[in-house]
């Protein structure tokens, strides 16, 4: 398959990714859950599509978002979010390298919220790739129901 140019340097990304991750925040009770995220790709297209699905450890739906991850030059992504509890994110971040290992940073954030849904202010994600770019560590932080920025979500996956 032929990869626009601004995907081509992380097509490592490609194809999905499943493990076990583990949740808190002051205004709920803490919990596991299990995740898949999946990327892939469109022909020549500057974009991945993302979905990610939670399940409890009872095997029960719990969340899930759809989007799309745009890598703007090597060092630049924007991720744009959907969300079927009522919010949307556009992320803005940074492609962070260290040796082998790539992190992608997202600290800018402007998301919108239904009038049905919880108040979220910001939110900030982390995606940390090891060495093989096998193992991926998930960090969902957000600010939101009158609590300050704080770590909210936290996943280790490994790629099927």
């Amino acid at each position: 398959m032929e990869l626009h140019d601004n995907v081509a340097p992380f097509a490592f990304l490609a194809g999905e990714w499943v493990g076990a991750g583990s949740g808190h925040y002051p205004t709920i009770e803490s919990f596991s859950y299990s995740e898949t995220l999946t990327f892939t790709t469109v022909p020549n297209k500057p974009f991945f599509r993302y979905e990610q699905k939670t399940q409890s450890p009872e095997g029960n739906p719990m969340h899930t978002e759809v989007g799309f991850l745009r890598p703007t030059s090597e060092t630049t992504v924007e991720f744009i979010i959907a969300q079927p509890t009522g919010q949307t994110e556009l992320l803005e971040g940074v492609v962070e390298r260290s040796g082998e290992e790539v992190t992608f940073v997202f600290t800018e954030s402007q998301v919108v919220n239904s009038s049905s849904a919880k108040h979220v202010d910001a939110t900030a994600r982390r995606y940390h790739f090891d060495t093989t770019k096998t193992v991926l560590t998930t960090e969902f932080s957000m600010q939101a129901v009158g609590q300050e920025m704080q770590n909210h979500l936290r996943s280790e996956l490994e790629k099927r």
